[in-house]
């Protein structure tokens, strides 16, 4: 994936530009592109309504097929992602991003959508409700909320026990419990996380990051912000490569990824007994879902 600073330039200069992209649909409708993990790039690019601009780098063995519109215009297109059960629609995208990779063929095993939400300069309760309503829509769709194998399953209840918001008990944790999903916190608790938000989801042998960042008002930071709404789909091969940096671990991935999940697992066995002692309930329900690439 390209450097996460492109997208916080568009985040910072784009938002309000109405000039037409090239290959924009120039009527009032919103044009529906159906995007399937695993499907070829190939067929995906002939079946889209609006076109993608390709770019590669051959030294790397890398491509990006994107679509970029600017947030005012008036046709944005829909993303219709089809996978598991329940298909996720996904409409006013400003920015469409999939990325190929020839040590993984011809297929998409991802695909990076930025939202126009809502206007920008707009009240942080307007944000936040508008993310609750995204994941309200993710989870209808058959996602369901992904604790990080090695953090402690910790539910939004707990929030009042958890001090910080950069931490639980000390410990830097990627699924934070004052995100969790079904539990919304108050104003006070969301301003606490600054720039970023996160979370993260599954579905038959996909993965969804869910990202925020957030750039306050100069007038009035803490009642306005703009927020920079983006979705990851990651295919189960792409999320647990993306873990291996050598070339020669990336070859071996499943047979290195098991030592790497017990490693996971001892930390969460950890932090959860950390967090019993503190007197922090865990869900003991929550199990981690299967990861199919070990049990064929």
């Amino acid at each position: 994936m390209k450097p996460y600073w492109i997208l916080l330039i568009f985040f910072l200069n784009g938002c309000n530009d109405t000039s037409n992209s090239k290959g924009a649909n120039m009527t009032n409708e919103h044009p529906i592109v159906e995007v399937a993990l695993h499907e070829s790039i190939t067929e995906l690019l002939a079946s889209s309504p609006v076109e993608f601009i390709s770019s590669c780098l051959k030294e790397v063995g890398m491509c990006w097929y994107e679509i970029e519109r600017r947030a005012a215009e008036p046709n944005l297109p829909t993303i219709l992602m089809k996978h598991g059960n329940t298909p996720l629609t996904l409409e006013q995208v400003t920015n469409i991003t999939i990325v190929v990779n020839d040590e993984r063929g011809d297929e998409v095993h991802n695909l990076t959508l930025i939202l126009r939400s809502i206007p920008s300069n707009s009240l942080h309760e307007e944000y936040r409700d508008f993310i609750y309503s995204l994941i309200e829509k993710i989870e209808l769709a058959g996602w369901e909320y992904y604790y990080f194998p090695s953090d402690p399953r910790i539910p939004g209840t707990e929030a009042n026990k958890i001090a910080s918001a950069d931490d639980v008990l000390g410990s830097y944790v990627m699924s934070h419990p004052w995100l969790e999903p079904s539990h919304k916190i108050d104003l006070e608790r969301w301003l606490k996380f600054g720039s970023f938000y996160n979370w993260y989801f599954y579905n038959d042998g996909a993965y969804l990051h869910l990202k925020a960042w957030r750039r306050d008002s100069d007038d009035a930071p803490k009642e306005r912000a703009t927020y920079l709404i983006t979705l990851e789909f990651l295919t189960e091969t792409e999320y647990w490569l993306s873990g291996f940096t050598e070339k020669e671990d990336r070859t071996r991935w499943k047979e290195l990824l098991p030592e790497r999940l017990e490693g996971y697992k001892q930390q969460r066995k950890e932090l959860e007994a950390k967090a019993r002692a503190a007197g922090i309930a865990i869900d003991e329900n929550y199990q981690d879902p299967s990861i199919k690439a070990l049990t064929k």
